[in-house]
């Protein structure tokens, strides 16, 4: 764990970590039990250190089968180690942690301080063009929240200037023409911008976003799927706490 690259300024009740390369790797896809006993001790540790029981935790699955929406949003009031899928987790129930194993997307915390409500949500690039941020915070606006009480921390992620795509159907579309940038016969992605963007749109005072600077295809603490780590993962966790 990186301390420079957690979140500050955090109220509190709120808990967000993310892990680095050093911890271990969170999630090994080149193993057919994503709860493998090494792997999950790394998460225990890891957990351990920032201050969360794992045993507390929902382990959140992200499905790219054909049928996936990227848009799923699921609310958990207790903890789940078999996992749920979902593309946003969101809980109001104190000491029940979300815990993402990530690479290069960005894991995101929407937290109303006000009504106690945390979501943690996996917003790559088809969550992204699903427009999952949108949907998040009317998630919230429906519960009860004031998208302009919303606070946001984008983790560590993989930055424009290096996720490089060949090919991208959305670079004529008006909201993601500032966003996208072509150039050497590919196209850039700002996937930390495109989704800022919507959630100002949505209602959230760009105050109220802080976007990590860390990119991890740059960085070697983290593990970056788009420089070739096909297998490790890196996790960001968040709790409620019991106060």
């Amino acid at each position: 764990m990186i301390a420079a690259d957690q979140p500050a300024g955090l109220p509190q009740e709120l808990l967000v970590a993310v892990s680095s390369r050093e911890d271990g790797t969170m999630l090994d896809r080149s193993l057919g039990d994503r709860h493998a006993s090494e792997i999950v001790a790394n998460r225990k540790k890891f957990c351990d250190e920032v201050g969360i029981n794992y045993e507390n935790c929902v382990y959140q699955i992200i499905s790219y089968t054909p049928e996936a929406t990227f848009r799923v949003i699921t609310d958990v009031s207790g903890p789940n180690a078999e996992g749920v899928v979902a593309d946003v987790l969101y809980t109001e129930k104190p000491g029940v942690g979300l815990f993402l194993p990530i690479a290069d997307c960005v894991g995101t915390i929407i937290y109303d301080p006000k009504r106690k409500a945390l979501a943690l949500a996996h917003l790559g690039r088809h969550a992204s063009l699903a427009d999952t941020i949108t949907k998040t915070i009317e998630f919230f606006v429906a519960k009860g929240s004031n998208a302009a009480d919303l606070h946001i921390w984008m983790a560590p992620s993989v930055k424009q200037q290096s996720y490089r795509m060949e090919y991208f159907d959305k670079a004529t579309d008006p909201l993601w023409q500032s966003y996208c940038l072509e150039k050497d016969g590919g196209f850039y992605l700002d996937m930390q911008g495109y989704n800022q963007s919507r959630a100002i749109t949505a209602g959230v005072p760009d105050e109220n976003i802080i976007v990590s600077s860390v990119d991890t295809a740059t960085d070697a603490h983290y593990f970056s799927h788009s420089q070739g780590d096909q297998q490790g993962r890196f996790a960001v966790v968040a709790e409620l706490r019991v106060i």
